[in-house]
């Protein structure tokens, strides 16, 4: 029993290691010997563990991914009938908390970050299966905003364009540090949210504008 309490103890080790090597440098500039120095582990407890550099990405993504989900759900604690406006709100509070987060909590969207500059084959599926929820929670809320009518395109297009805000605020503060960034303080990110829902909010209101003209430009 001792043994293989010490080997749970090892993977989680190796596990928080991968986490912060692959969240600093990315897939292509980590090796796995630094990951089992960091863990003060070495080689062999790795290919044990995980079996390859591949088969250790993924899992130290997924287990990220799904920590971070956790503390940071995108529902955050409203109630299933609320406004579309407030699950929005809820939604870019999740997304900014999971990026800008300093602790192992942020390793996810760091994670993310670097694969949207270089992306692998590595853990396509596992992306792919955990981040269509919630492409589908986002694109279910903007149709709610836009109304009926808005065709799939629109959708997607305020989709995107909501999500690539808070992506953007990733890239900034890891690769083009400024003032407004120097310092992420709860009020920062407060702040960030709040702009961003406003910001959003204003857009998805003129493209619903634009679609209601539309409908009633149509002969009858």
């Amino acid at each position: 029993m001792a043994v293989r309490k010490d080997g749970m103890n090892t993977k989680k080790k190796l596990l928080r290691a991968a986490a912060e090597v692959f969240a600093e440098k990315g897939y292509q500039h980590t090796t796995v010997a630094e990951i089992g120095r960091r863990a003060h582990s070495n080689l062999a407890a790795v290919n044990y563990h995980f079996g390859s550099k591949d088969a250790l990405y993924v899992a130290v993504w997924k287990h990220a991914f799904e920590e971070a989900m956790e503390v940071y759900p995108p529902e955050g604690s409203l109630a299933p009938h609320a406004d579309p406006e407030e699950k929005l709100q809820a939604l870019i509070n999740s997304h900014i908390h999971r990026i800008l987060n300093n602790s192992r909590l942020g390793h996810a969207g760091k994670i993310l970050l670097q694969e949207m500059s270089n992306p692998t084959e590595a853990i396509h599926q596992v992306r792919h299966d955990a981040i269509q929820p919630l492409l589908k929670r986002t694109q279910s809320i903007i149709k709610e905003l836009l109304g009926s009518e808005a065709t799939d395109q629109e959708v997607g297009f305020c989709e995107m364009s909501v999500i690539h805000q808070c992506l953007a605020i990733g890239f900034r503060k890891g690769r083009f540090p400024d003032h407004a960034m120097k310092e992420i303080t709860p009020d920062v990110i407060d702040a960030l949210v709040e702009h961003i829902t406003r910001f959003s909010l204003a857009g998805i209101s003129a493209v619903r504008a634009n679609i209601e003209s539309r409908n009633l430009q149509r002969p009858l």
